[in-house]
């Protein structure tokens, strides 16, 4: 009778160390899990600041890595309007992400829309862009659409308005209002030359008048 009571005490101890060990093991486990995220590098992003991309991610309380998903969390970023693509990879306790954004043309003044080349959205953020300050005709609005994505962003940051203003000669002219005081006029097919305005500039001199890229491709100074 001792030798099997002496078993049983043995068994008891036995699992109640068994017992010990596994709950030693899964505290640890959670404990482990339950690291958090200790950096994010974002990229690409110029419309959409850090903080934003971190929100919009839910990542701004630096949750658990190891119960964070790159998938998920790019889901997340692309739903965001301004997100063309977005790429999410997972490092040493941190998440990288890059974004490429879509390329904002100019804002229809009426409407307060932001324009790009495959959608429009309305908010209120503040964005270097021109604004549209009359109506394109709908027949005419997707070459215009084309048109503006051919000018480089750092030139739309420096045009102030754009009117579709067509004339006799071409119902496809525009005039633009830079923010320098200077003024454009354009035809559809001629919108990328806008994009050597500056240096077009130099050899004109510090004074202020209208550029014809219209017809002729000359200043006409006030």
């Amino acid at each position: 009778m001792a030798n099997k009571k002496r078993k049983k005490r043995l068994r008891v101890g036995r699992i109640f160390l068994l017992l010990i060990i596994l709950g030693i093991m899964a505290f640890l486990f959670i404990r482990f899990v339950d690291i958090p995220i200790r950096s994010i590098y974002i990229s690409g992003n110029k419309i959409l600041t850090d903080q934003e991309v971190i929100e919009i991610a839910q990542l701004e309380n630096y949750p658990s890595f190891f119960a964070t998903f790159s998938l998920s969390v790019k889901q997340k970023i692309s739903k965001n309007p301004y997100v063309e693509s977005v790429k999410v990879n997972k490092g040493l306790l941190s998440v990288k992400i890059k974004i490429r954004e879509k390329k904002v043309l100019y804002i229809e003044k009426e409407k307060n829309e932001k324009i790009t080349s495959s959608s429009k959205i309305k908010d209120d953020k503040i964005l270097c862009v021109p604004y549209l300050i009359n109506k394109v005709p709908e027949k005419k609005e997707e070459r215009f659409i084309k048109a503006m994505s051919k000018i480089d962003e750092d030139m739309l940051c420096q045009m102030s308005e754009i009117k579709y203003d067509p004339n006799e000669i071409d119902e496809d002219r525009y005039y633009v209002y830079m923010n320098d005081g200077n003024s454009v006029y354009l035809t559809v097919n001629k919108f990328k030359k806008i994009n050597k305005y500056n240096s077009i500039l130099e050899n004109v001199g510090k004074q202020n008048g209208t550029l014809y890229l219209d017809y002729g491709d000359y200043f006409e100074a006030k």
